[in-house]
């Protein structure tokens, strides 16, 4: 949802891109979370899966390369670790099909794409993601 500034008028894009990517990272590392203290986590990795899926399975929005990089890069190792060859599927055909479903709607979406592209290059090249920085959690 954008938000009004102000003066009145609508916040920009690039705005509401950084705060639905923000809330995105959030998400993500709440589903990768280890159980903690004997609790499960009421939120477990699947959840994560369901919304990867369910993004690639509705049509792309101006925003959709975005999300889909930002979930890639926090909870990539994590699903691949879970998922195995299914996530590496799933990865092909958001290389392939999904992201040549996706229209220049605007800036945002262009240089989503071209992150995007340049992710999957790489895990192509490298056959793995990156953990991003930060990954370590250290629990009491």
């Amino acid at each position: 949802k954008y938000q009004w500034n102000d003066d009145g008028d609508i916040k920009s894009e690039g705005i509401y891109a950084e705060r639905m990517s923000g809330m995105l990272v959030l998400f993500v590392v709440i589903v990768q979370m280890p159980d903690i203290g004997g609790q499960p986590n009421p939120f477990p990795v699947h959840h994560g899966w369901t919304w990867l899926v369910r993004i690639i399975n509705m049509p792309p929005w101006a925003i959709s390369p975005l999300l889909v990089q930002t979930f890639l890069s926090v909870a990539g190792p994590a699903m691949l670790g879970v998922y195995g060859r299914q996530m590496d599927k799933l990865i092909s055909v958001l290389a392939t099909t999904w992201i040549a479903s996706v229209v220049n709607l605007s800036p945002l979406t262009v240089a989503g794409k071209s992150n995007l592209t340049t992710f999957f290059d790489e895990y192509r090249s490298l056959g793995n993601i990156r953990k991003c920085k930060g990954h370590v959690i250290k629990t009491c």
